[in-house]
């Protein structure tokens, strides 16, 4: 009888181990439940799918389009092997220039309806004389004419503060509020007429797990200080970026920043200076998608705010875009032992960031010969690169949130 009950306690605590074993398992990592994938193009330009899940029923939005080839060639094939027959909640343009926008009416009329709603900063005047205004705005209004040939509600991204008064300096532009550059979210709809009237303004837009925050309303180009440093109409310093911000169903939260394409480069100094104090206003992230795709205009020396302080970094072109132009901007044409010292740090200070774990790059190493970094590197065993063996990986990055967990993976 002893035997017996030893045996039947055994089965009993071989079970009860067995559904821990189960439980510790299945809970070790949170399902997904939202998540910002980055789609690789090839080359420079953005384009970047939000997904947000309730029960089990994904929505999903699209932050620009790449370029028209780009679109057909890499976006539209992804947009269909994810979504289906499943339409796109919102489509948002960061800015009107063919690296973000090129695919616009292609993703109007494959994956948009009378539900999807269009964000889209619509600032230019069509009847300017203004150099390379007119283009802009005409751009605009196709894509927005697409939008209302399928009745989409449109969110229009205007100031959140208008300025004051003419920004004639540099000293200025540094001395505005944080107002200043931040937007808002006028929406319209169509009404029974089968007119766009306006449904409200909105600082903040919810979607699923995600709150929506643009920054960067005002039109900038007719300032005196941009009119007097550029002469020309520059829709980068105009571009839109974009914060999300996504609450677990444990409360957590984690910030991801889109950084568009206002950036900084080393002769235009307005540039940088807007693209520092939009990010003083955003405060820390933990992913950040490196302004103006790696570009040097987007890494002028000391501009970048270090209230960003991502953990993570997507940049939407290649290493040596990165690391060159890091060279390029301190001038150091010959990288000595001292620069190299500490690789990681090298590659840190490039974002100005303490915490960074990790940098992907969509488009791999890309062209190039100088190594030096990726050789320092190997030291610690490639710190910071998504390191294959023999190269920096390549292709779409994918972020997930759940739970308190957040995977960043480069399949």
């Amino acid at each position: 009888m002893k035997t017996k009950w030893r045996m039947r306690f055994s089965v009993v605590v071989l079970f009860c181990m067995s559904l821990l074993m189960v439980n510790a398992t299945s809970f070790a990592t949170a399902p997904a439940e939202a998540g910002v994938y980055f789609i690789n193009l090839g080359e420079k330009g953005n384009a970047t799918l939000i997904k947000t899940i309730s029960g089990t029923t994904a929505s999903y939005g699209l932050v620009d389009t790449g370029s028209s080839g780009d679109y057909t060639t890499y976006v539209e094939p992804y947009l269909t092997s994810v979504l289906g027959t499943t339409k796109l909640s919102f489509i948002a343009f960061s800015h009107m220039h063919g690296d973000h926008a090129g695919g616009a009416e292609a993703a109007i009329a494959g994956f948009a309806n009378a539900n999807t709603t269009l964000y889209i900063k619509d600032v230019a005047d069509p009847a300017s004389t203004y150099p390379g205004e007119a283009s802009i705005a005409n751009r605009a209004d196709t894509i927005i004419t697409a939008a209302k040939a399928k009745s989409m509600p449109i969110g229009k991204i205007k100031p959140y503060e208008a300025f004051d008064n003419d920004v004639g300096s540099l000293t200025e532009l540094r001395g505005l509020s944080a107002n200043k550059f931040k937007a808002k979210i006028e929406k319209f709809t169509k009404n029974a007429q089968g007119s766009y009237v306006s449904a409200g303004l909105y600082d903040t837009i919810t979607f699923g797990k995600f709150t929506m925050t643009w920054f960067n309303g005002n039109n900038w180009n007719h300032e005196s200080i941009i009119e007097q440093l550029s002469g020309t109409w520059d829709d980068n310093l105009n571009a839109a970026p974009l914060l999300l911000k996504c609450t677990t169903s444990t409360g957590t939260n984690f910030r991801t920043y889109l950084g568009a394409d206002v950036g900084e480069n080393s002769n235009q100094n307005y540039s940088y200076e807007v693209g520092k104090k939009i990010q003083e206003v955003v405060g820390n992230v933990s992913v950040y998608q490196v302004a103006h795709h790696g570009f040097y205009f987007s890494l002028m020396p000391d501009s970048i705010a270090s209230t960003l302080n991502p953990k993570y970094a997507i940049v939407t072109n290649s290493y040596n875009d990165i690391v060159n132009t890091y060279y390029e901007n301190h001038h150091i044409t010959s990288p000595t032992s001292a620069d190299l010292t500490d690789a990681t740090s090298t590659l840190k200070e490039t974002l100005k960031s303490t915490v960074l774990q990790k940098m992907y790059f969509l488009s791999g190493k890309g062209g190039g010969t100088d190594n030096r970094i990726i050789d320092a590197l190997q030291a610690n065993n490639y710190a910071l690169l998504n390191w294959t063996g023999s190269t920096i990986k390549s292709g779409n990055v994918n972020v997930e949130f759940g739970g308190t967990d957040l995977t960043v993976t480069q399949p």
